[in-house]
């Protein structure tokens, strides 16, 4: 379960015309409500939110009695982005590039061969 202040990634799997629900890969769901989406106006959310859209949200209060979480956009700061993309960064070690380096010299020898 996340706590307050907690940054997360997560999905919007419904939208309505002032919040949408968004999944999370934990498995809990949140609620973004257009108040938390930017500091500027919004005229219209459903334009801005999209299901399928993935945002990266802040986790801004937590019911007690019911277990309802609310996340905010807005207070996501530049830091906090950046937290966020270097944890979803895989290891140096795992990544391998081995298959890549194995078939480039074919491929440059298929285009030069076609005269591309």
């Amino acid at each position: 379960m996340p706590k307050v202040g907690d940054l997360a990634i997560g999905t919007v799997v419904r939208v309505y015309p002032s919040f949408a629900i968004l999944l999370f890969e934990e498995g809990w769901t949140g609620l973004l409500h257009i108040s938390e989406l930017s500091y500027s106006y919004v005229r219209s959310f459903t334009n801005f939110v999209k299901i399928g859209s993935i945002y990266n949200v802040k986790v801004i209060a937590i019911d007690e009695e019911t277990g309802g979480i609310r996340v905010s956009l807005k207070q996501v700061t530049a830091n906090d982005r950046k937290k966020l993309f270097h944890n979803q960064l895989p290891p140096k070690e795992s990544i391998d590039f081995s298959a890549l380096e194995e078939r480039l010299p074919g491929w440059i020898e298929k285009q030069n061969k076609e005269g591309n």
